[in-house]
């Protein structure tokens, strides 16, 4: 894999004790105990997670959620006596099936999936040379594609429903990808999972909470559109 070569830009002033006081309030104040909707609850949170802080904090949110997404996913893999390639979550979906229903809300996740990652994701791609200069850009291109990977592969493989929180999600994910490999020279080459996506031509409805379908979503499509530039 190719790294990121990193552009030159204004060493980031983070203090780590307000990134903490910021976590906490955006624990207490959005999430599953909130009774909003969490769409609403995504977009009055993503402006908070402005300047070198803010966005710190966002990026902490996207690689706390792979990373406790990908230990869930190797313990389930592990039980069952197989491997996990990171980079290629498609392969294991397809392999075990619906036995597999593991969602990101599954196993108390550090952040509320539909909450606090869609909000961070959208301060990313809002700021997003900013993002790639508070953290490791490279791990912040393959975090966020992971989610996109397991995610789709959850719909396709495991039945996991394709609700419209889920769908939006998807949207965020893709849209940060391609703002992060759009503001490279040189990004690194998509995993095999994704390239896999990107071949597919799927349309998927989209429900609601009470299964009625609100729309579709085809994921292939908007991978080769966003990716293929």
């Amino acid at each position: 894999m190719r790294w990121f070569r990193r552009k030159r830009a204004e060493q980031p002033a983070v203090d780590p004790a307000r990134q903490e006081a910021l976590l906490a309030d955006v624990r207490q104040r959005f999430g599953g105990h909130v009774p909003a909707p969490a769409h609403e609850q995504a977009a009055a949170l993503a402006p908070l997670l402005r300047g070198d802080d803010g966005v710190a904090v966002a990026t902490r949110i996207v690689h706390d959620t792979a990373e406790h997404a990908h230990a869930e996913l190797r313990a389930r893999a592990a039980a069952r006596g197989l491997g996990l390639d990171r980079r290629n979550y498609r392969a294991l979906y397809r392999q075990l099936g619906p036995d597999l229903q593991y969602r990101l809300a599954d196993g108390g996740p550090p952040f509320h999936p539909y909450v606090h990652l869609p909000a961070a994701l959208s301060a990313v791609d809002a700021d997003v040379r900013r993002a790639m200069a508070v953290t490791d850009p490279n791990w912040l291109l393959i975090h966020t594609l992971e989610l996109l990977d397991l995610t789709v592969s959850g719909w396709e493989f495991a039945r996991v429903p394709v609700t419209a929180d889920a769908a939006g999600l998807v949207s965020r994910l893709i849209a940060a990808a391609t703002r992060m490999r759009l503001t490279e020279d040189e990004p690194p080459a998509l995993p095999p999972g994704i390239r896999e996506v990107m071949r597919t031509n799927r349309t998927l409805h989209v429900h609601d909470q009470t299964g009625a379908v609100v729309g579709t979503i085809n994921v292939g499509a908007e991978t080769r559109r966003s990716f293929l530039l």
